[in-house]
């Protein structure tokens, strides 16, 4: 028999007032810091005379300007915490995780340390806000104003919050709390899942109507499970920390930070649930270890969440670093155009993948960390991608993948509407880009007009956003130079005759023998550099002689050049199969993910990257657009120096001559001659109001790119922009209703390439959603019909 809180008793009468001023004046002390207690205590008791709602929501915004980073409402124990001090500008800035990068430390000048105190050595105590998983507490005052005044959308998505079962007063759970819940194998899953999502309505619907039933409610359920639940199992633990970490955590957060029943005994009880029971289920596979794409994005963003709530800044400063580093899960498991590792699966998981992205750089930005704006705003770029596909806007995809799987076309079920069409992502991505940061979102805005509010989109509906939040500093990770001379060679393992590696005209020529490079074979030949540090090599496997059907020619890192030592690589075979292989790391999935064919076709380039203790593989069919599909963990001892260079093994005693061209290393020599850069692979234009934003796919050696444009699909075009370095512009010399034809072309010292694929927009000013409730529909009351008639593609208009 599990044990059982008691269920709540019905609450305290408030009638007359007196328990507030009890509660209150037991507080004055730490409230006296801004008021005198006979002030305060006059505040109080006039105050009563009004409309008590109204004076709690004022008590509210009080309190929030008094006890920031306040960490529960105890009645009897309010302590005032001073704020966070601000650094130079007055934002604060993310310091590193304690002794530099989680993995090891990085390469020294790259990792940021954590900002001294004005005038003397000491570090600046950071100070966690609550609550603080992407709502303020002027955010919810500002829900409730508009709820309390009917005012739409916001009222039609409380109504549905209200609306309901895991919101009314009767909930009592489906059965638990349970000592154990598992996913694959499910057990006691759907009772853990309804009672999150009662935890987190029955939260909100306390914040918004002031009744303390709902609180009392939500409070024992968390604590029932708090205090039961004791072990979270099964191969997917992950996925539903992941998917309901908004839910447990942002209603933890709300009772925390607005219900005077609150103690800080409870918030002690919740942060040991959260860090002995659910924070190592949602990574139980070592460090740096998640699974592809949505999987371990949904990892980072319950680690994030919930690191916040137990106030753990070296697991959130962590969670931020991997995020920004780990290229299998994080915000760089994406190209240029905005495509997410997910993206060619399938579009539910690939809006798991940007939910979870999104959902965490929200919780973020209440933290004062901004990685909305990383990599040229990346999750921008993403959002616009996904809402673009999935309004049937035409759209060419590129080859891309995950550690699960590479894939070269996209054959997903474009115009997904799940999720209520992405509601909850695309809301928070148009509130981060075009509220706060004034960017134009164009497809995002489309797809929302067609969307109706939900019970969990409406609290991330704003009209305005002046909050502010710092980008986190430079991430360490490695850049590579061509190199045309300085390897050294090594025939290891075995290998019968001695190999040979020559340069000439931008081209390495290796010849190696060597018996094979699969799993406990290591014999080959070697061409390597000596690295410390970050580290990363590039090259694109030109040809190989057919010497045998297992024969290699690729990319090699490994810790030292003994044979079997750790190493990983990633090579291509006769048949223009890219194969990739990681002995004696740590990889998610075991041998099956660490070793196996990853994709075959065109795409011939390889690279392997070393960031700290983390070993990343790519491929790409251009050098630019890098997919992760094999990572693994450099197991302690970390060596400071690694072996980096171009490996062949022929398979038999016969030596195997193998090409490679644009071979680049981290401290390469530069000396290779520039060559004309290929045509961005893909251009994508948006219908901006005014403005056209354009984001194309980079080329390799690239030094800049000229943006041409022109009225006639086909040309003549016009140069607009000349010497852009990025792989993005917004052209702003347009009008509304006019369509506009543009092609992209990248330059170098060498010359220039010829022009990308043709995309076009119209720009416009936006559609006006005009209603904010329910469901549309058309005079035959076809909702379908309905939907199209916001959308921009002419075969469903």
């Amino acid at each position: 028999m599990n044990a059982r809180i008691r269920p709540p008793r019905e609450p305290k009468s408030l009638q007359g007032g007196s328990w507030l001023i009890n509660e209150i004046d037991a507080s004055r002390k730490a409230v006296g810091l801004f008021l005198t207690p006979r002030l305060f205590r006059a505040l109080i008791q006039g105050s009563l005379m009004f409309d008590r709602t109204i004076f709690a929501a004022a008590l509210l915004v009080l309190s929030a300007v008094v006890l920031p980073g306040c960490g529960g409402g105890d009645s009897g124990s309010f302590q005032a915490i001073a704020p966070a001090p601000a650094v130079a500008g007055g934002t604060p800035e993310v310091p590193a995780v304690a002794g530099g990068a989680p993995e090891t430390p990085a390469t020294p000048g790259v990792t940021p340390e954590v900002p001294a105190a004005p005038g003397d050595g000491t570090p600046v105590a950071r100070v966690i806000k609550h609550p603080g998983v992407g709502v303020s507490l002027s955010d919810l005052a500002t829900l409730k104003a508009n709820i309390d005044q009917g005012r739409e959308p916001w009222k039609s998505g409380y109504n549905q919050l209200a609306n309901s079962p895991n919101s009314r007063l009767s909930y009592r759970g489906r059965g638990g709390p349970f000592a154990k819940v598992s996913r694959a194998p499910d057990e006691n899953l759907n009772a853990w899942r309804s009672d999150m999502v009662a935890i987190s309505n029955l939260s909100r619907m306390w914040y918004f109507t002031r009744n303390e039933r709902y609180a009392e409610i939500a409070k024992w359920l968390l604590l029932g499970w708090a205090t039961t639940h004791t072990e979270f199992s099964g191969r997917e633990s992950m996925l539903d920390l992941g998917d309901y970490a908004l839910d447990f955590v942002g209603g933890a957060e709300i009772l925390r930070t607005t219900w005077p029943g609150w103690k800080e005994a409870d918030t002690e009880i919740v942060k040991k649930y959260f860090k002995d029971v659910l924070m190592p289920a949602a990574n139980p596979y070592g460090e740096s270890m998640f699974g592809a794409a949505n999987k371990g994005a949904l990892s980072l963003t319950a680690l994030g969440l919930m690191a916040i709530y137990n106030d753990d800044i070296e697991t959130l400063d962590r969670v931020v670093y991997q995020a920004r580093t780990l290229a299998h899960i994080g915000l760089r498991n994406s190209n240029d155009i905005g495509m997410l590792g997910d993206y060619l699966r399938d579009q539910g998981h690939a809006y798991g993948q940007l939910k979870s992205l999104t959902m965490l750089a929200e919780a973020l930005w209440t933290q004062g960390i901004d990685i909305y704006s990383d990599f040229d705003n990346r999750l921008l770029a993403a959002g616009e991608y996904f809402a673009r596909v999935n309004e049937l806007v035409p759209t060419t995809a590129l080859p891309f993948g995950t550690t699960d799987r590479y894939y070269l076309t996209d054959v997903t079920n474009r115009g997904w509407g799940g999720a209520n069409r992405g509601s909850t992502a695309l809301t928070q991505l148009y509130g981060a880009y075009v509220l706060r940061k004034g960017l134009q979102a164009p497809f995002i805005a489309q797809r929302l007009l067609g969307t109706s509010v939900d019970g969990t989109s409406f609290m991330f509906l704003r009209e305005s956003d002046t909050s502010k939040a710092t980008p986190p500093p430079a991430l360490p990770i490695p850049s590579t130079a061509s190199i045309t001379s300085g390897f050294s060679s090594a025939d290891i393992g075995g290998a019968s005759l001695a190999g040979t590696a020559t340069y000439a005209a931008g081209k390495w020529n290796v010849a190696g023998s060597g018996w094979g490079i699969w799993g406990a074979l290591d014999s080959s030949h070697f061409v390597y550099k000596a690295l410390t540090g970050n580290s990363a090599i590039i090259a694109k496997v030109e040809s190989l002689e057919n010497t045998h059907p297992s024969a290699v020619a690729g990319v090699m890192m490994r810790t030292s050049l003994e044979p079997g030592a750790p190493r990983a690589w990633m090579a291509m075979n006769y048949k223009s199969e890219v194969l990739q292989n990681m002995t004696k790391l740590a990889v998610y999935g075991g041998s099956n993910y660490a070793n196996k064919v990853t994709s075959s076709g065109p795409t011939h380039w390889v690279k392997l990257e070393r960031i700290g203790n983390i070993i990343t593989g790519y491929v790409s069919p251009d050098g630019t657009n890098w997919a992760a599909t094999d990572v693994g963990r450099i197991v302690a001892p970390v060596p400071d120096t690694i072996y980096v260079g171009l490996v062949v093994s022929s398979v038999t005693s016969k030596l195997n001559n193998s090409v490679f061209s644009n071979v680049q290393i981290t401290g390469g020599d530069g000396g290779a001659p520039r060559v004309i850069p290929a045509a961005p692979a893909m251009l994508l234009a948006s219908p901006g109001d005014g403005a056209v934003p354009l984001r194309w796919q980079a080329s390799f050696g690239a030094t800049g790119y000229t943006v041409r444009r022109s009225e006639f699909s086909g040309g003549p075009y016009e140069a607009i922009a000349s010497g852009v370095t990025g792989s993005s512009y917004t052209d702003t010399s347009v009008t509304n209703g006019t369509t506009y034809y543009y092609t992209v072309t990248a330059s170098n010292s060498a010359g220039t390439s010829g022009p990308s694929p043709e995309d076009s927009a119209a720009p416009g000013r936006p559609m006006v959603k005009a209603a904010t409730g329910g469901t549309a529909t058309d005079s035959a009351s076809n909702s379908g019909n309905a939907e199209s008639a916001v959308d921009q593609n002419s075969a469903t208009q």
